[in-house]
């Protein structure tokens, strides 16, 4: 119908990522994202993050972050909201050029109610991500996919899996600290209304 919104819509997101290693333990990380909707001409989200992490044994992983969002609500509401999570993460190497990774997160987003009457606030959720990666011997290329499930829990109507996330695309080392990844990620909400969203994504990601 004339005037109504596409089921589709196509973003852009633009990250960097520092991180540094304390000690055998622990790591800390700081990270800065765009996002764009409305074919990449229009603000979504502005994101800064912090956290640590904490290697319990070789591969599996602990991690607390928090992360404070500027965010548009397309109805033109500038919003602030504070997300705080807890991940737990494992990565094994099959062979030389195969890796599989899980993780799974605990998430909390506060919303301001002065800019808005929500349901659920703190709207918690339980997101399990898994993702394989492909290391191409003799380059510097490791292509990835990977695939994410959001579930609500404190949802009043009752709790469920409300989105898919599908990602793939691929890394490329700059050296041995430094490198940027390439992906196209699709989100599918499974229970809302809600605009599916394809996003063509570039980061930029340093070791210290």
């Amino acid at each position: 119908m004339f005037g109504q919104k596409p089921e589709t819509d196509i973003g852009g997101i633009i990250s960097a990522q520092f991180n540094k290693k304390l000690n055998k333990h622990f790591e800390l990380g700081f990270e800065e994202e765009v996002r764009l909707v409305s074919n990449n001409t229009g603000f979504n989200r502005l994101s800064s993050g912090m956290g640590l992490e904490y290697t319990i044994i070789k591969r599996l992983k602990c991690s607390v972050f928090y992360n404070y969002m500027y965010m548009y609500d397309g109805k033109n509401n500038y919003e602030s909201r504070h997300r705080y999570y807890i991940n737990l993460s494992y990565k094994r190497a099959l062979n030389r050029k195969l890796t599989l990774a899980w993780r799974t997160r605990f998430q909390g987003t506060y919303r301001d109610e002065d800019r808005g009457m929500y349901k659920i606030n703190p709207k918690y959720v339980l997101r399990n991500r898994m993702e394989a990666e492909y290391s191409i011997l003799g380059t510097r290329w490791k292509p990835n996919l990977s695939m994410e499930a959001s579930y609500s829990l404190n949802d009043p109507m009752g709790n469920e899996f409300y989105k898919l996330r599908f990602q793939g695309g691929t890394s490329w080392r700059l050296d041995r600290t430094t490198y940027l990844d390439f992906f196209v990620r699709a989100d599918k909400y499974l229970t809302e209304k809600n605009q599916q969203i394809i996003s063509l994504g570039v980061g930029y990601k340093k070791n210290f």
